[in-house]
């Protein structure tokens, strides 16, 4: 790599680091999901969703209906009157009551002392653990398992040669560099599109060129452009992997944990074309970047560009087919939609890899050309400037 390439690199990646915006764009999202997350690690710490029963709640019962067994210690004769009387004196702190039709009508009343505005008040579950317990205990281990429902059925699936397929397993490492990619592209496509219209607008283009060639400088940005977009994937994402490792034992976190399973081969294809894809889009932006004249004119290209990228996403369905059409087969190799194409085919498990390695290639093929014609749009168009004077700046001569 050419020396200039790497200080023209070098230096825009220093003077990037360097502003204070950078880093306030970059920590946004960041501090957006800690803020998040803590707001809601504090709502429920604050908040009780579990029932408050120990054994200093004093606990009494009328069970008009004898649903209960002797052994239940709570069950004391007294009316529905006299059971909230208790409660009203202080003796007891939760009084629950069964009537006599509860078999009908399926319903049971509780009375505590209120202490304010109890939204979440979750005590009457303590009387639908009382009866649980007493009514597992009347049955034969078995039994009590299956009514308890205390156990995991276990989704064991098999491809067509009788294989386990764990299709849903495999997908989630390379939807997750899919959705990585989306955000690189959400997140740094403006700044792609703005890299050189600035000195364009600013006129710097001019002195640059005159101590170094186009191409130096295009490409030099480009792999400026791209270590900037990795810092802030970087900052984004490996917080949330963070928060994800301390929250693995958590009971939605850890089935999905527990079902990824990792494949060599279709990981780093993922990898390869996710770095391909981003020289093509960052390409495809400088080389926009290059047409226009200025950074509102340039701003209006980053929507239809996205929109162009993540196109596959509306056809979702088609892409998880096994046999895919001819839509799907078109976004697959269609240069501008083949990133995500490639990544849904890939993370579905619905694209072989000799086809894989095909739209692979046509996207490092487009990165190729796509640079060359920035290099060559932006010897054009360096010093070209279509700005219009305003009219109070113009003067006739007299």
């Amino acid at each position: 790599m050419s020396s200039s390439v790497l200080k023209v690199a070098k230096f825009e990646i220093v003077r990037q680091l360097k502003k204070p915006s950078f880093w306030a764009a970059t920590l946004l999202i960041p501090l957006l999901i800690g803020v998040i997350y803590l707001i809601s690690f504090i709502s429920a710490e604050s908040v009780e969703t579990e029932p408050t029963f120990d054994e200093n709640t004093k606990i009494a019962i009328t069970d008009e209906a004898g649903v209960l067994s002797g052994a239940v210690p709570y069950v004391v004769d007294v009316d529905k009157e006299e059971g909230v009387q208790m409660v009203k004196d202080g003796e007891v702190d939760l009084y629950y009551y069964i009537p006599a039709d509860f078999a009908e009508s399926k319903k049971a009343e509780f009375y505590h002392i209120s202490e304010g505005l109890e939204i979440f008040n979750n005590d009457g579950q303590i009387l639908k653990m009382i009866l649980l317990s007493d009514a597992s205990s009347r049955v034969d281990e078995l039994d009590a398992l299956v009514l308890t429902g205390g156990y995991e059925i276990v989704d064991n699936k098999l491809a067509r040669d009788g294989e386990d397929a764990n299709a849903l397993g495999k997908a989630i490492v390379p939807c997750f560099i899919g959705i990585v990619f989306f955000m690189f592209v959400a997140l740094c496509g403006n700044r792609f599109l703005l890299t050189v219209v600035e000195e364009k607008e600013n006129r710097i283009s001019e002195m640059i060129l005159t101590s170094i060639s186009s191409r130096h400088l295009i490409v030099g940005k480009i792999i400026a452009l791209l270590v900037l977009g990795l810092v802030q994937i970087l900052v984004l994402v490996v917080p949330v992997l963070i928060l994800v490792f301390c929250n693995r034992d958590n009971a939605m976190l850890a089935p999905i944990l527990g079902m990824i399973e990792v494949e060599p081969l279709s990981i780093c294809l993922s990898l390869v074309l996710f770095v391909a894809s981003a020289v093509f889009y960052a390409g495809v932006c400088v080389f926009v970047g290059s047409l226009v004249s200025t950074a509102r004119d340039a701003s209006s290209f980053i929507g239809p560009a996205i929109i162009a990228m993540v196109f596959p996403l509306y056809f979702m369905q088609m892409f998880m087919a096994t046999e895919p059409n001819l839509i799907v087969q078109f976004l697959t190799y269609f240069p501008m939609s083949a990133p995500i194409g490639l990544m849904l085919r890939n993370a579905f498990g619905t694209i072989s890899v000799p086809e894989f390695l095909a739209g692979i290639m046509i996207v490092v093929v487009c990165a190729v050309i796509a640079i060359r014609l920035a290099v060559r749009a932006f010897q054009k168009n360096a010093i070209n400037f279509n700005i219009a004077t305003p009219k109070f700046a113009r003067r006739k001569k007299t």
